[in-house]
């Protein structure tokens, strides 16, 4: 450049450009595992991410079934102590227990999101309802059914609980109402009808199994299923499981 002549605004060389200013530094964002959808569910995987969830976070786990099986006994025993003599007190007393069942199962539902979430639960967030409403109508509807349908025999029973096994992942997880949510576990259970009626009969043996030891192997068998369920449901509907 000629003596004495100004340099050019901004002072960089004609033709030449200015380095590309420097942005403010940015930080690696954390990565997470996650378990992809699948074409079809893996009833081995389902049972297998149920156990590894909950081995690492045992003890709420085991609190919620506690609750349960001391409810069910609760009401076992109140049978066999109160001299009833009406059959349709029997039906209504296990009926009341069989809905405490069932709430503590959509409570187990809202423990197992959190797992498939990647979080951990605590004993509180198990009870962590938006739409407790929703929860308990949807629990009504499904064991209503389910008992309608045992009156004429035990088969139609277990297909209406099968048909109903996601509604209340449905509920808790995307919110839908209760028939709304019913229609659509009756829909998913369909178009992956063998796929779940492995896994279905894989919770059916394991509860079994769990019963059989003076009801101390649904300490592990309860939370397992519900988490492999949960996986299955996540899985199925095309949302990603966090591991």
């Amino acid at each position: 450049m000629p003596a004495g002549n100004p340099p050019p605004p901004g002072g960089f060389p004609p033709g030449s450009m200015p380095p590309p200013a420097a942005g403010p530094a940015t930080e690696p964002v954390p990565q997470q595992s996650y378990a992809p959808p699948r074409e079809k569910l893996d009833v081995g995987g389902a049972l297998t991410y149920g156990w590894d969830r909950f081995r690492l976070n045992p003890v709420p786990w085991v609190g919620m079934v506690l609750i349960g099986l001391i409810a069910w006994l609760l009401v076992t025993l109140l049978v066999r102590i109160v001299d009833i003599q009406s059959l349709s007190a029997v039906v209504l007393l296990f009926a009341v227990a069989s809905l405490v069942v069932w709430l503590l199962q959509a409570a187990m539902i809202r423990g197992a999101l959190y797992e498939t979430d990647g979080t951990p639960p605590d004993f509180p967030a198990f009870f962590g309802f938006v739409n407790a409403g929703n929860v308990l109508i949807t629990a009504l509807i499904v064991f209503a059914a389910c008992f309608l349908a045992s009156i004429a025999c035990l088969f139609p029973a277990v297909i209406v609980g099968v048909l109903c096994m996601f509604a209340l992942h449905f509920v808790i997880d995307q919110d839908q109402n209760p028939i709304a949510a019913v229609q659509s576990s009756a829909r998913l259970v369909i178009a992956n009808a063998l796929q779940v009626s492995l896994l279905a009969l894989a919770v059916l043996l394991m509860t079994v199994v769990g019963t059989l030891f003076c009801g101390l192997g649904l300490l592990i068998a309860g939370p397992m299923t519900a988490i492999a369920t949960t996986y299955a449901y996540r899985n199925l509907t095309g949302r990603l499981v966090v591991y």
